[in-house]
């Protein structure tokens, strides 16, 4: 998942050496080495390794043959596809076209239909819109492109809502990995079909961006409305029981907890899936005319998507970055597409100088020219921008952003108003949002508590230590107080009083968890503290886990039996 392929490869072969001297008896060795084996010939296809490819796919067919390997025929035939598949792959690695078409087409040949859905379908359609792509048969090529995403679209719409979290984390990677191909393909594209793609390209942002988050909220406002109290209770139980685990990845000794949780929170995902009235119910995809239906005459949405350039003749997408910007306005025809070339120097480079010129207090005078310049130059006669971001714009404030020319802000420019999505404008908002606003800053970091013993804890777990040598540094070191924010809560009070909004400030050892949580869909909520994202080189644990915000108390959290020790992870949030 970190793209090390070539540790990847290290460990892959240390792997083949410890099943080569397994003896156990009883264990259906044969499943083992044919997902082994097929991992291991996608790791060398990426690596260019064409003859050690070669040898595992054919290790993969003996793995694959005889009698009563499998369950059925159809699994039998799936797997035969499979080999076939990886074989067309090898041969356009060759760049011999004519037998990489071959073994494709064998592989159509022994892919069961009745299977609706497999990752070797996928797979077999992404390989064919490679395969006309690169012997320039544009037509057949964005045929099999458009039909991957809608493949992908209409496996979302049948069967996302019934897959637990951690299937729909799967689902998500191999999604992501081949929507940013398709993304890299359109770029290539011109002339006519390039608008029906551009179309599609839309589309795919609207309905999985943020995905795996939009679809918990959406279950559990379906639960909420049908006002089950049964169902409602094992939806709070999957709640806590979530709250649970994280706080016990934080814990050092006891997986067998953590093991029994993540089973439990299973099972009562597909209990709720079903009960949601979700389960098996296909959802209509959403279009970018939905989105042009609910802007003003000088509004325009806009989604800046990352791509990763693709290099014909090879399998892989490249390490170029540029990023593309799709515009809508309620005026258009169909979006419109304008590319920013210069992504690696975006995120390299002027990312860099951004954070230098705050760290510094210098006047910045390249970063409005580099990142917002060449999106304003296309945006004639829009007053409001709904803008839906990704990659290095997502690490920077245009707003804050200065024309040297005429020394405005952004802000003074233009009411930019971000969403994670532009589908966000198609919600209707289902709760009443408060007028009053919550300001917290300057946490008392090392504060000795408040003295309670926090007996309303609703989730019954003690302590959390931090896991990890990465996790437990990170508890360890000093949190630098912040008096800056302190003067910054002070300076916005009155400014939201004048606005007649009702203004609750946490402050020192107020600012604490507890209160954070507490808080239910004000008008405004500020906080201002320090943010934190863990790093984890061996990825055991979820970097929602590892990333979130440090809030009073956080020093001495051994002294408070509760859950809430101070740090509020991401995963908590949501």
């Amino acid at each position: 998942r970190k793209q090390d392929y070539e540790k990847t490869y290290e460990l892959f072969n240390q792997a083949a050496k410890l099943i080569g001297k397994s003896t156990t008896t009883g264990y259906n060795f044969d499943n083992l080495s044919r997902l082994f084996l097929s991992d291991l010939v996608e790791i060398c296809l990426i690596l260019n390794k064409r003859d050690e490819a070669l040898h595992y796919i054919n290790e993969l067919a003996v793995a694959s043959s005889g009698a009563r390997k499998f369950s059925s025929k159809v699994i039998s035939k799936l797997e035969v596809a499979r080999v076939f598949e990886l074989k067309a792959r090898y041969f356009m690695l060759q760049k011999d076209y004519k037998k990489a078409r071959e073994y494709l087409n064998r592989a159509d040949w022994y892919n069961p239909t009745k299977v609706a859905v497999s990752d070797v379908k996928f797979k077999l359609i992404k390989t064919r819109g490679l395969l006309e792509w690169y012997e320039n048969h544009p037509e057949k090529a964005t045929a099999a492109f458009e039909s991957l995403v809608r493949e992908y679209r209409d496996h979302i719409a049948h069967n996302f809502a019934a897959m637990t979290e951690y299937e729909k984390e799967q689902f998500y990677f191999s999604l992501k990995e081949d929507f940013d191909l398709f993304n890299a393909y359109v770029l290539d594209q011109q002339g006519d079909s390039a608008v029906s793609l551009r179309e599609e390209m839309f589309n795919n942002v609207l309905n999985t961006k943020a995905l795996l988050l939009n679809e918990t909220n959406r279950q559990k406002n379906r639960i909420l409305e049908q006002g089950d109290a049964a169902v409602i209770a094992q939806l709070h139980e999957w709640e806590d029981s979530k709250a649970r685990l994280a706080a016990q990845y934080y814990e050092k000794s006891d997986l067998t907890k953590v093991d029994a949780l993540e089973k439990r929170i299973d099972a009562l995902e597909k209990e709720l899936s079903k009960a949601s009235g979700l389960f098996g119910k296909k959802e209509a995809a959403l279009t970018w005319q939905q989105i042009k239906g609910k802007l003003g005459p000088k509004e325009a949405a806009m989604e800046v998507v990352r791509v990763r350039l693709a290099r014909k003749g090879s399998l892989n997408l490249t390490d170029s970055v540029v990023y593309a910007a799709l515009l809508l306005t309620s005026q258009m025809q169909a979006p419109q597409l304008f590319v920013l070339g210069n992504g690696n120097q975006l995120e390299k480079h002027f990312l860099l100088y951004y954070r230098n010129a705050i760290l510094s207090r210098s006047d910045d005078r390249l970063s409005y020219d580099q990142f917002w310049l060449p999106i304003k130059r296309q945006l004639n006669g829009v007053q409001r921008l709904y803008l839906s971001r990704d990659g290095v714009y997502n690490q920077i404030n245009l707003n804050t952003l200065q024309n040297t020319a005429t020394d405005q802000f952004v802000i003074d420019e233009m009411d930019l108003v971000y969403l994670t999505n532009t589908s966000d404008l198609l919600n209707e908002r289902s709760e009443k949002i408060t007028e009053d606003a919550v300001l917290v800053g300057r946490p008392t970091y090392d504060f000795e508590g408040t003295g309670k013993n926090n007996t309303d804890n609703r989730f019954g777990y003690g302590t959390r230590n931090l896991i990890g040598e990465e996790l437990q540094s990170f508890k360890e070191q000093e949190f630098e107080d912040l008096p800056a924010t302190e003067t910054e809560v002070s300076l916005i009070e009155p400014i939201l009083k004048k606005r007649n909004l009702k203004v609750k400030i946490y402050m020192g050892d107020e600012a604490l968890e507890e209160n954070v949580k507490a808080i239910r869909h004000p008008a405004i909520l500020h906080i201002a503290t320090h943010g934190f994202f863990v790093e984890d080189t061996a990825s055991i644990v979820s970097p929602m886990i590892r990333s979130g915000i440090i809030l009073a108390g956080v020093k001495n959290s051994q002294q408070n039996q509760g859950g809430d020790d101070g740090i509020l992870t991401a995963y908590e949030a949501t």
